[in-house]
């Protein structure tokens, strides 16, 4: 998962804005989010935020979209239809197979139908968080796992999250709604999707297995070998997964 706080400090932020804002001035016109998606892009370095896939490949699920973070529906937050803050970069598989139209909230959390800014949606526990607002080092590790599935990498709760906090319950709504975890938090009942996810976490587990592993070893000859081809280092540091091994929040099982 990605870490895109930095989008609303980049440079084509700003102007993207402004041109967003001359379209929804026209009465004719309704909001142009699709504006956004080349910003995002470039932030999330042509991956998808939630489960970094490559964008805009061949595969008609890696298809870059941008969308409504909180649902604009009627019972849901239909004043948020043209508040950049509430745009998310996911691609078609974690977009319109996997969140859809889904926003839930935390136990007792009053829904903020009315707000027409994100900021008016504070008083909220929801249990998604968007990675333009929040750090997914915070409440993630990652899992390098051997299964009857094949090998993958999954998210995994923070281990200095405590269970039953409502961190703990957000890290567990992220998980199982985008199928991130091992196949029982995978809970999508289409066979199909559920295998796209498989294949998603399989190539990561192979794209960041040896890096994990001289890491966890100590193996510092190994892992500086493969950060010194600037090739392959150029290609693992457009994942946020990176930053996790960096950081050490990581196990290989």
């Amino acid at each position: 998962m990605i870490d895109m706080r930095e989008i609303f400090s980049h440079p084509d932020y700003a102007d993207t804005v402004e041109e967003f804002e001359e379209y929804t001035q026209c009465a004719e016109s309704k909001c142009q989010w699709s504006l956004f998606k080349d910003v995002h892009k470039k932030v999330a370095n042509n991956k998808c935020p939630i489960c970094e896939t490559e964008l805009d490949t061949e595969n008609s699920d890696s298809f870059a979209t941008i969308d409504h973070f909180r649902p604009q529906a009627e019972d849901m937050y239909p004043y948020l239809e043209c508040e950049p803050k509430n745009y998310i970069l996911m691609c078609s598989l974690c977009n319109t197979r996997y969140k859809k139209a889904k926003f839930p909230l935390a136990e007792g959390s009053i829904r903020a139908t009315k707000a027409k800014t994100v900021e008016e949606t504070k008083d909220e526990q929801p249990l998604l968080f968007n990675p333009t607002e929040e750090n997914p080092l915070n409440f993630f590790e990652l899992a390098f796992r051997q299964t009857e599935i094949g090998n993958i990498l999954e998210l995994k709760r923070k281990s200095t999250i405590s269970k039953g906090s409502y961190n703990y319950q957000r890290c567990e709504a992220m998980i199982t709604l985008f199928g991130l975890g091992y196949i029982h938090k995978n809970i999508h009942p289409d066979e199909e999707t559920k295998q796209l996810r498989v294949d998603i976490l399989t190539t990561h587990y192979e794209t960041f297995i040896e890096l994990a592993q001289a890491i966890k070893n100590k193996d510092k000859k190994s892992a500086a070998l493969i950060l010194l081809d600037e090739n392959r280092k150029e290609m693992l540091e457009k994942h946020g997964f990176f930053q996790f091994l960096l950081k050490n929040q990581f196990n290989v099982y």
